[in-house]
């Protein structure tokens, strides 16, 4: 017999709501962990909730980079969703942070373990002097299954003519806030991007077969989001000179990676986590 699903419904308390398909996660939903410890802090993650008269699912989540403590300590935020909701699609807005060595990720992962079961969009900052685009150079996609990891590194994000206007990194609404999409099955996992930012124009940029990799529970996996000292595709150093973003302060914030409106999630067929009411 099937264990008996989590019922998901629209409960404003949570910040959540289920329309059609799909639920949607507010990203100042109390089920949002904001994760501290090694180079994490609260104190570097702000959420401005919708604004009076701008309508249903209009906010912003933002991550910064902070230098505290002295030369060398910095800190950002690391989310996480307490609720697993299993087989599906999983669909964010995002505007990824600048500066070499900068790191925006949108990912799934076990609930306090990295690299066993995780499946990841991981976005370098990667921005020299003069060369275009800059802020969203590249994208790293992963999967990980018990501390092995199945990478596509550095995949080009832009194809053919690019986007107009470029991605920025800069604060606030914006033409250039694009759309990504984990699609997680059993068998499959598949990268997607939108750079209309609507929601209606995915296109693959990478499909991973899962029987080659392991077979994930999908009761283990959580979202998470996280802005992190990571990779370049040359490999520069982190916050490599010229490619500041700004000026850090002793207990300011310096780069910036920018979340906006609801986590949303469609159940597949596959899932049996969880059932939305309507």
């Amino acid at each position: 017999m099937d264990k008996a699903r989590r019922e998901l419904k629209t409960d404003p308390a949570r910040g959540l709501t289920v329309a059609g398909q799909s639920v949607y996660y507010s990203l100042g939903s109390p089920d949002w962990t904001n994760l501290t410890g090694g180079p994490y802090a609260s104190a570097t993650y702000s959420y401005s909730p919708p604004p009076a008269g701008g309508g249903p699912n209009i906010e912003l989540a933002t991550m910064n980079m902070a230098n505290w403590g002295g030369a060398g300590n910095w800190y950002s935020a690391k989310m996480r969703l307490g609720v697993a909701l299993g087989f599906g699609q999983y669909e964010l807005s995002i505007k990824v942070g600048a500066g070499s060595g900068v790191t925006t990720t949108f990912y799934l992962s076990e609930f306090n373990q990295d690299q066993q079961q995780e499946i990841d969009f991981e976005f370098a900052g990667h921005c020299t002097a003069g060369s275009t685009p800059c802020g969203t150079q590249s994208v790293s996609t992963n999967v990980w299954w018990q501390g092995k990891q199945y990478v596509d590194t550095a995949t080009p994000l832009w194809t053919g003519t690019p986007p107009n206007p470029l991605p920025d990194t800069t604060s606030g609404w914006g033409a250039s806030v694009y759309r990504y999409r984990i699609d997680w099955e059993p068998n499959t996992v598949t990268w997607s991007v939108d750079l209309t930012g609507t929601g209606n124009n995915y296109v693959v940029i990478r499909s991973q077969d899962m029987s080659t990799v392991g077979s994930y529970d999908e009761s283990l996996c959580y979202a998470f989001i996280s802005f992190w000292q990571g990779w370049t595709p040359d490999n520069s150093p982190f916050l490599n000179g010229a490619d500041a973003s700004g000026n850090c302060g002793a207990s300011g914030g310096c780069y910036q990676a920018f979340y906006f409106q609801s986590l949303k999630f469609t159940p597949s067929t596959n899932n049996q986590l969880v059932a939305l009411v309507p």
